[in-house]
């Protein structure tokens, strides 16, 4: 399956949300955008959030809330340890 195929399966999964979908899907794009292509994913740190609050218009609580739903649903995962301040997580395609 080309990465193309995968990530569009990823965001039908994501227009499935119900209530939180907006944010959802808008983080999800964020998170497409910025993913590393080796499959370790994105650290989601002080920057990440600023650039992501610039990019989106979601508030650092709403992106948060995002983040929570699409863990929620299976659709991120964490990788390693998590940090007060920093949290590493994938996409899971």
């Amino acid at each position: 399956m080309s990465d193309f195929a995968r990530w569009s399966k990823w965001f039908a999964c994501g227009s499935e949300l119900g209530a939180h979908k907006t944010n959802a899907l808008a983080l999800m794009a964020w998170i497409a955008a910025r993913a590393a292509s080796d499959g370790t994913g994105i650290e989601f740190d002080e920057r990440a959030w600023l650039s992501l609050t610039q990019q989106t218009g979601l508030t650092a609580d709403q992106g948060r809330e995002a983040l929570d739903t699409l863990i929620a649903h299976g659709l991120v995962t964490t990788v390693g340890q998590q940090m007060p301040a920093r949290l590493l997580a994938r996409a899971v395609l």
